[in-house]
């Protein structure tokens, strides 16, 4: 019987790669949406539709926390918009995962977080380890990031959702902070 395996999906785009990689390493793989940090709603909703579209491609059995976390993501940031944000979100996502996983009798979890070039790799790794000694399981820490340009070629065949931001309202702000600077000049012909 292979080992089952929780994995955290951020998104879409970061899903094929790990699932493949993990699938081949002996894993067995159930995903697992679990974003609060997700806004404004109608992006989550998008994100939340363009997960389940990847997956009606990939069929791998799923968990989605479908609700939208705004309240319970900027209490958990309790103040700390900055640059310190980043962990407290991956802290609290791996930390729910790790939970879910102890719960539904999993051993081990990961998530597509490893994929992305925009994350901070190593902070992911040291959430997810802890979260992992908090609850009793194991943290699959795997460099995924070869695999990012995967799940953005398939999406783009799929015509799936592809973000342009990592998620949170700050981070679609550093995103767009500089884009249309002068939206409208008015009233020149």
């Amino acid at each position: 019987m292979k080992d089952r395996l929780l994995l955290h999906v951020c998104c879409a785009l970061c899903l094929p790669g790990p699932l493949r990689a993990l699938t081949e390493e002996g894993f067995e793989v159930e995903g697992y949406f679990y974003n609060p940090n997700i806004h404004p709603l109608l992006e989550f909703r998008k994100r939340l539709k363009a997960v389940k579209t990847m997956n009606e491609r990939l069929r791998v059995p799923f968990h989605y926390a479908a609700t939208y976390g705004l309240n319970a993501f900027l209490l958990m940031l309790d103040g700390e918009y900055g640059p310190s944000r980043c962990p407290r979100c991956y802290a609290h996502r791996l930390r729910e995962t790790a939970r879910f996983a102890r719960l539904h009798g999993f051993r081990f979890f990961s998530s597509t977080l490893l994929v992305s070039h925009e994350q901070q790799h190593e902070l992911v790794v040291t959430a997810g380890e802890r979260a992992a000694a908090a609850e009793g399981v194991e943290f699959v820490a795997r460099d995924f990031r070869p695999f990012a340009e995967e799940g953005k070629q398939l999406a783009r065949k799929a015509s799936i959702y592809r973000q342009q931001y990592c998620g949170c309202v700050f981070s679609e702000y550093d995103r767009y902070a500089s884009t249309g600077l002068e939206l409208y000049k008015g009233g020149k012909r």
